[in-house]
């Protein structure tokens, strides 16, 4: 992974995303610069990545699919008021 790609995609996230935390940020440039993202889908590609890292690190999303045995789009419908909580909570601007 390049050390150019990497620094494109952390300015992405951070300019979407002025509140998230370095830790979350890091993981969400480090899964987007490992991927091939066609030419003019870098937003969505940055949100939808965003929202993964919310959905499985700050929700119960893992443990409904493997303790509860509910499907994915089962587990989604549950955390998704959470999931977009957070992801309005990074988008804010820091105080």
């Amino acid at each position: 992974m390049a050390a150019g790609a990497k620094q494109v995609w952390a300015e992405r996230v951070r300019a979407r995303f002025p509140s998230c935390p370095g830790y979350f940020r890091d993981e969400i440039v480090d899964r987007l610069a490992a991927r091939t993202v066609p030419p003019g889908l870098e937003k969505q590609a940055v949100e939808e990545m965003a929202r993964s890292v919310i959905r499985h690190q700050l929700t119960d999303y893992d443990a409904l699919l493997t303790e509860h045995t509910l499907s994915r789009e089962e587990a989604r419908q549950i955390v998704e008021a959470e999931v977009e909580d957070w992801f309005a909570e990074w988008q804010s601007r820091p105080r």
